[in-house]
């Protein structure tokens, strides 16, 4: 482990320790069941997000040499929300709640949309060549871009059917919320198993990186790797909007912000971005809890105004280049 990893390693911590001690009610360690039984599972839920969806976009940026690229480009995360969504307005209709069931709608949305992905970009993923590579890249954006519209269309129209009951616990999970979260395992099991599939072939996506020429010369099996980048984001990005919502910012800005720091080869940057997304998350998540207490923010809304003025004051200074 490099000496900048352990340097995460031990921010990671020091965030967790934090937003165990931050509620509703404000700074402080409460009693244990409070601490065990409803911060901790919604702090494990928004570490377990917010490294996912990191992860998810340098693999994104990675995969399609695209500096703007995120885990939402996939259409993913649209299908998810639909889902979500869908099961908010369905178990209203039956009397029916639960996180359970809002989750469970959420993978069948993301799963749905994952599976369409790859079945419209399956002969796009296979090609190899200097031109196909740049088809490649654009036509796995479109698709991604195609099938996110098409999910926010309807997920407008699920919208303006709602009640005005359903209306406001659909807003805030489209904001990002992780208010009653109580399934992290699921994000960080997404997490664990993206970074297993991806991080053994870090140094030929680093390859892959840098043009499919380049990576054919030396060995590298293309059409497999960009396949296998695919499931790994698109994992990571269902499992994290199945659980938080679609928060965003976090898989755009996060690798973003590790290159700036250094950590540029994906052996170090991808679980790099695993401490760093979900540090994150969990940080901007005990702000929501605690900055107008007892009332809680949207943990999407907080990730986006902290995090977007950090990392201007982390790129404009130097006046450096941001590049995938």
């Amino acid at each position: 482990m490099t000496p900048r990893l352990i340097v995460l390693c031990g921010f990671a911590c020091a965030a967790l320790a934090l937003a165990l001690a931050s509620g509703s009610s404000g700074w402080g360690y409460a009693a244990a069941d409070i601490v065990w039984q409803v911060r901790a599972p919604r702090v494990l839920a928004g570490f377990g997000a917010g490294a996912a969806l990191a992860l998810a976009g340098a693999l994104m940026q990675l995969l399609t040499r695209n500096a703007l690229a995120d885990p939402y480009v996939l259409g993913v995360s649209g299908g998810a929300s639909v889902g979500a969504l869908a099961a908010i307005a369905i178990g209203a209709a039956l009397g029916a709640h639960g996180e359970w069931l809002v989750v469970g709608g959420a993978m069948a949305g993301a799963i749905g949309a994952a599976a369409l992905l790859f079945a419209l970009s399956w002969r796009f993923l296979g090609r190899g060549g200097v031109a196909a590579s740049g088809e490649t890249s654009v036509a796995l954006l479109l698709v991604g871009v195609m099938i996110g519209t098409a999910s926010s269309a309807i997920v407008s129209m699920l919208l303006v059917l709602a009640s005005d009951v359903q209306l406001r616990g659909m807003v805030f999970w489209l904001l990002g919320d992780l208010d009653g979260a109580t399934e992290g395992w699921l994000a960080c099991a997404g997490a664990c198993v993206a970074l297993a599939l991806a991080w053994p072939r870090a140094r030929e996506l680093d390859w892959l990186a840098r043009g499919d020429a380049w990576a054919s010369t030396l060995g590298v099996p293309v059409a497999r790797r960009r396949r296998l980048a695919l499931l790994a984001a698109a994992l990571a990005t269902a499992t994290a909007v199945a659980t938080a919502g679609p928060i965003g910012f976090v898989g755009l800005i996060v690798p973003h912000a590790l290159r700036l720091l250094g950590l540029r080869d994906a052996t170090v940057l991808l679980p790099a971005c695993v401490l760093a997304g979900g540090t994150f998350v969990v940080l901007a998540d005990a702000i929501a809890r605690t900055l107008v207490a007892p009332q809680q923010l949207p943990v999407g809304v907080i990730a986006a105004v902290v995090g977007v003025p950090a990392f201007l004051a982390l790129l404009l200074p130097a006046g450096r280049g941001v590049r995938a």
